[in-house]
């Protein structure tokens, strides 16, 4: 599923290697989940696993602020539920 495979890749991944969970609609840049790097790296993976491709334009908070925007961003790129 879509939510999943995005909240388990930013777990991992994490720009702070104590954040162990996160909330749905938690502030990724606020906890410290992602900075910039991580953003171009968020990006990369999203394309590549779920074979979309981001526009420059759509790169705003309002998109990737939390997994439930990301994934709701990517599910509107693939056409098929989140979660």
């Amino acid at each position: 599923m879509i939510h999943d495979q995005i909240r388990s890749y930013l777990l991992s991944h994490s720009a702070d290697a104590e954040v162990a969970e996160l909330a749905d609609d938690e502030s990724l840049l606020e906890a410290g989940v992602i900075d910039s790097a991580g953003m171009v790296d968020l990006i990369a993976y999203l394309e590549g696993t779920f074979g979309i491709t981001i526009d420059e334009d759509d790169m705003i908070p309002e998109n990737f602020d939390s997994v439930c925007a990301i994934a709701a961003y990517v599910d509107d790129k693939v056409g098929t539920p989140s979660r």
